[in-house]
């Protein structure tokens, strides 16, 4: 009678055991990397850019507006390059944010793609 409960018992309990193996780690994905903007402008370096085109939206009532621009950067001791970034520019800002024109920045050196305002008068659109 004991044999007969557990060859009607074990295969359940195998079955249930091998489905929560699947579920617990057969279904992990890897989360999608948050966007954590305070850290990488924590270890950004100074750099500098030309404006080589400047987009800007309708400003808010308050007067901030944001801005998306192409920018040729530099850093020191690397080679130029493009990078596109958007800021939320204040008012007073927006006169600084033209094409042509030179801005002061930060770059993120292990991704240099990542371009932050070193102004006052803006920061990073998240």
């Amino acid at each position: 009678m004991t044999a007969l409960i557990l060859s009607l018992i074990l295969p359940v309990l195998v079955g249930v055991a091998l489905l929560l193996l699947v579920k617990t780690f057969g279904s992990r994905q890897k989360k999608a990397k948050k966007v954590d903007h305070t850290t990488w402008q924590e270890r950004a370096v100074w750099g500098w850019a030309t404006i080589v085109s400047a987009t800007r939206g309708t400003p808010d009532l308050s007067g901030r507006a944001r801005v998306t621009m192409t920018l040729e950067v530099h850093t020191p001791g690397t080679p130029a390059y493009t990078a596109k970034s958007t800021w939320v520019v204040e008012a007073e800002g927006l006169q600084f944010v033209e094409t042509g024109k030179e801005i002061s920045l930060k770059v993120d050196p292990l991704d240099l793609q990542y371009v932050y305002p070193n102004v006052s008068w803006a920061k990073v659109a998240d």
